[in-house]
C-alpha cells in the first residue's frame, strides 16, 4: 500500500508539472509581443505574372533574438512615377488604392481559406518567417482605365505600427500596378497561404 501511495503521489506531481509547462508554453505563445518594425526585414521573394495578373509574395523575417507576433494586414505605399514606361525621374510618393482581401479570388493566389479567422502569427526569433501576397494587374483596365505606377521603393507598415519599412523590388526591377492592388493577410510560414503550400506549388522550384 505504501509503494502504491508513493507511485500515485509521483504521478500527481508529474501531471501537475506537465500541465504547468504546457500552460506556460501556451501563455507565452498567446502573449508574444507584436513585432516592431526594427525587429523584422521584409523582402520581395518572388512574383508571378501572366495575362495581366500580378501576384507578389513577400517574406517578413524576424531578425531579432526574441519571439514576436503579427496579425492582420500590412499597409503599403510606393515611391516612383505614374505611368509604366515613362521616364523614371523625380520619383514621388504615389497614390495607389489598397484593398484588403482573403485572396483565392479570381486571379489572386495564396491567401486564407474562406471561413477561417485571420490568425495571430507567432514569428520565431533569429530568422523565423511569416508571409503575405499582394495581387493586382499591370495593365490599364476599366473605363476610364486605372492609373498605373512604376516604383522602385515600397514602404510597408505593420499593423499598429507608425514606422515604415523600406522594401526593394525583386532583382532591382520594379513594382508595377495599374488601378490599385489587393493585400492578403499575414500568414505563418513562407507560402503566404493557409493551409500552407510548398513554394514549388506556385513557382515550380523546391522551397
Amino acid at each position: 500500500m505504501r509503494r502504491a501511495s508513493v507511485v500515485a503521489t509521483m504521478f500527481v506531481l508529474l501531471s501537475v508539472g506537465f500541465s504547468t509547462v504546457m500552460s506556460s508554453s501556451s501563455t507565452a505563445a498567446a502573449v508574444a509581443p507584436g513585432c516592431a518594425a526594427s525587429s523584422v526585414r521584409i523582402t520581395d521573394y518572388n512574383t508571378l505574372v501572366g495575362a495581366g495578373s500580378v501576384n507578389d509574395l513577400f517574406w517578413i523575417r524576424n531578425v531579432s533574438s526574441h519571439v514576436c507576433s503579427l496579425r492582420g494586414y500590412v499597409r503599403v505605399a510606393y515611391v516612383g512615377v505614374y505611368g509604366i514606361g515613362t521616364p523614371y525621374k523625380d520619383p514621388q510618393k504615389l497614390a495607389v488604392l489598397e484593398v484588403r482581401s482573403y485572396g483565392r479570388d479570381g486571379n489572386d493566389i495564396g491567401g486564407l481559406k474562406r471561413g477561417l479567422p485571420v490568425p495571430r502569427v507567432t514569428v520565431q526569433p533569429d530568422g523565423g518567417v511569416a508571409s503575405f501576397w499582394l495581387a493586382g494587374t499591370d495593365e490599364p483596365v476599366g473605363n476610364p482605365p486605372g492609373r498605373c505606377i512604376d516604383s522602385r521603393e515600397m514602404l510597408v507598415w505593420l499593423s499598429g505600427s507608425s514606422t515604415s519599412i523600406v522594401v526593394q523590388p525583386l532583382r532591382a526591377n520594379g513594382f508595377f500596378w495599374c488601378g490599385g492592388f489587393a493585400a492578403h493577410p499575414i500568414l505563418p510560414g513562407k507560402s503566404g497561404s493557409d493551409p500552407s503550400k510548398p513554394l514549388s506549388y506556385y513557382f515550380g522550384t523546391p522551397g
